[in-house]
């Protein structure tokens, strides 16, 4: 018998592939400008042309950029000037590679936005350290206590979110939240509790560390460690899930939608208070 024949086998024959080559993403994108004479040494990065560079990284599935160049910046500079404008929220992560880091257009590089300045010859092990001081700062790792507001506070080491806490607590608590402030917390007659997936504690701890200020999707990616190819709706899903968590606590409020720009979280101490923590790593990047 012949197969073309048979109306199910000439479909099967005929039928169009599905499309398997979809775009590749990744969180560290790498830009080599015109006047640079050579990359730098980072395989684990995409490498990508400026202008694609800009769009991957405004969307938020990248959160950080390597950028190569020679003495002459000018068409870096220009493209840092386009990518830093945009409304508000936590901007991706730069990186500037340059042939010399004590030339005038490493500063003009500074000024310009990137957040670094390396030699481009760096070592692939100097560029990724420094992408990890890059990737604390901008979504620094719950560590220790962090307090809210008086009756509000999260354990990063348990992970657990305490309503009803202390609203004075001891400032020499030792590294990893144990002392007075931990321990004040937990025996206290009527304190609600809140244990959160790793996910969702890393997504609050993040807005919570930075309150008041808009985090971007870049950063709120990189604080869950969503990978970049994730669904380009991973980040408002995320968010659902906490308010849904903070409902019964009344506190999803907390949680603002800044549209099109990112997630805040909303503080209530009174303007110019300063949030106290205890040993908290968001406050540590100085």
């Amino acid at each position: 018998m012949n197969n073309r024949d048979s109306g199910s086998a000439h479909a099967t024959i005929l039928r169009p592939p599905h499309p398997m080559n979809h775009t590749v993403k990744h969180a560290v994108l790498r830009v080599r400008f015109a006047s640079a004479t050579a990359d730098c040494d980072d395989t684990n990065s995409q490498p990508i042309a400026p202008g694609e560079a800009l769009l991957r990284l405004r969307e938020g599935d990248s959160w950080a950029a390597l950028l190569s160049s020679g003495h002459d910046v000018r068409e870096l500079t220009d493209w840092l000037m386009l990518l830093r404008h945009q409304p508000g929220g936590r901007l991706p992560g730069v990186l500037a590679l340059l042939p010399d880091v004590a030339d005038p257009g490493a500063l003009a590089a500074l000024r310009a936005g990137a957040d670094a300045v390396l030699h481009l010859g760096s070592t692939a092990a100097l560029i990724r350290a420094q992408l990890g001081r890059l990737r604390e700062r901008v979504a620094p790792q719950p560590d220790g206590w962090l307090q809210l507001d008086d009756d509000l506070a999260l354990d990063g080491q348990a992970r657990r979110l305490y309503l009803s806490a202390p609203s004075s607590p001891q400032a020499d608590s030792p590294k990893g939240g144990q002392g007075h402030f931990g321990a004040a917390l937990q025996s206290l007659e009527g304190t609600q509790t809140l244990a959160l997936p790793p996910q969702l504690f890393h997504l609050l701890w993040t807005l919570a560390a930075q309150a008041g200020h808009v985090l971007g999707p870049q950063a709120l990616r990189l604080a869950m460690d969503i990978p970049a190819r994730a669904q380009a709706d991973t980040v408002h899903t995320a968010v659902g899930r906490l308010r849904r968590a903070l409902r019964p606590l009344g506190l999803h409020n907390h949680v603002q939608t800044v549209h099109g720009v990112g997630y805040r979280w909303h503080r209530t101490l009174p303007p110019g208070q300063t949030t106290p923590s205890v040993d908290n790593a968001a406050h540590r990047q100085t």
